[in-house]
């Protein structure tokens, strides 16, 4: 697991994090281990930005 992940999981028990609060701190966590782990490309964490944009506009949806 990226680090950045493992200190947004502590934190967040740390803290005892609402669950809007968890959401942001994960998906900050995912897009800093992006960025760094494309050599601060930041077109790597705008795509997956993206693409959970996209998701969760559709989520529960067939179709």
């Amino acid at each position: 697991m990226a680090s950045s992940v493992a200190r947004a999981l502590s934190a967040i028990k740390r803290y005892d994090a609402r669950p809007e609060q968890i959401d942001h701190a994960i998906l900050s966590a995912i897009n800093v281990t992006l960025y760094l782990a494309s050599n601060g490309d930041d077109r790597v964490s705008e795509g997956f930005n993206r693409d959970i944009a996209v998701s969760g506009r559709a989520f529960g949806r067939q179709g």
